[in-house]
């Protein structure tokens, strides 16, 4: 964003210059491209949906146009109809998370190579908003989702003191809270997504998550305490295959992401170092604020020809080349 742009955001808090001079210039960049005119009438459609996130064009855009899915034989059409699948879903259904979130995990499923052989998994799903939407992900690439809750809402947590270091919120999780049950996560999911390609797990985390046998691709977790996703992670992450990502809902509070670093832990626990965070107090960059979404992947066995390589660093590989 440029001076001008910066100077229009900070002048106009209410948005409404924002989303035009968002609006002008992603048609100009479509125009510049020749992109198709469907897609040019998505993007207006978002921004008018999405002015408060004056990044969704942008991320939407390159949902519905980029790679993702390609492997599926998944194109354009198909990935704006989830775009609108998610916008309603979220409209209709209580959710923590907005359908720019589910853009992005449905950007991470599509990505998954069809021949890697797994499941889909979402821990802590509330009434069943992004179950709805990521079951018709799955849906579109043929993996089933496991949708586990307790379905009684969040376990005790000692009235504890929850801070956002870089949101600046603090607040408490009472027991009970963001419950749905059972019955109303599947009528949800039958209404908004695809019920048949669901099977359901009930019950707190460091029980119920044996259930779970097959291997996984890809995991989304919004379990809020520190507690839940050690739980969590215990049982997903042996059954993670490579290159799989968890991503949570949890990115701004750092007691959870402290899970991710903390390497005793891990070693202990699941026999292997702490894998980090992407997006660790302030989450993805989603819009110019802060995000509540972030992720940690499995790495295998390095291999340098699926990085890149930066003209300010050292490959000592390069120099004996050259030598």
């Amino acid at each position: 964003m440029n001076a001008n742009a910066r100077k229009m955001a900070k002048d106009d808090k209410g948005g409404a210059t924002v989303k035009d001079w968002l609006r002008r210039q992603a048609r100009l960049c479509l125009d510049r491209a020749g992109r198709s005119r469907f897609v040019r009438a998505v993007v207006s459609r978002e921004l008018e949906k999405l002015a408060g996130e004056p990044w969704s064009a942008s991320i939407i855009q390159g949902f519905v146009e980029g790679p993702c899915g390609d492997a599926y034989g998944i194109g354009p059409k198909e990935k704006t109809d989830l775009v609108e699948r998610f916008r309603r879903s979220a409209a209709e259904i209580a959710t923590g998370t907005s359908p720019l979130v589910h853009v992005v995990l449905a950007r991470e499923i599509l990505s998954v190579p069809p021949d890697v052989q797994g499941d889909v998994v979402e821990c802590g799903v509330w009434k069943g908003a992004s179950s709805a939407s990521l079951s018709c992900v799955c849906d579109l690439v043929k993996r089933r989702l496991w949708v586990c809750d307790s379905f009684e809402g969040l376990p005790s947590d000692g009235m504890r003191r929850h801070e956002g270091l870089h949101t600046g919120i603090y607040g408490y999780y009472k027991e009970g809270m963001f419950a749905g049950t059972l019955e109303e996560v599947r009528q949800n999911i039958s209404r908004w997504g695809r019920l048949e390609v669901c099977d359901f797990v009930k019950g707190f985390f460091a029980e119920s998550l044996v259930a779970l046998k097959e291997p996984l691709v890809f995991a989304f977790l919004d379990v809020d305490l520190a507690s839940s996703t050690r739980d969590c992670l215990r049982h997903i992450w042996p059954l993670l295959v490579e290159n799989g990502a968890i991503y949570t809902d949890d990115a701004a509070d750092l007691e959870v992401v402290r899970v991710f670093f903390d390497d005793p832990w891990w070693r202990e626990t699941l026999a292997c170092g702490a894998p980090g965070y992407v997006g660790s107090g302030c989450g993805l960059p989603l819009n110019p604020q802060y995000s509540s979404v972030g992720y940690t992947r499995k790495s295998g066995r390095f291999d340098p020809a699926k990085w890149r390589k930066a003209p300010f660093l050292h490959y000592p590989d390069d120099e004996a080349t050259i030598t």
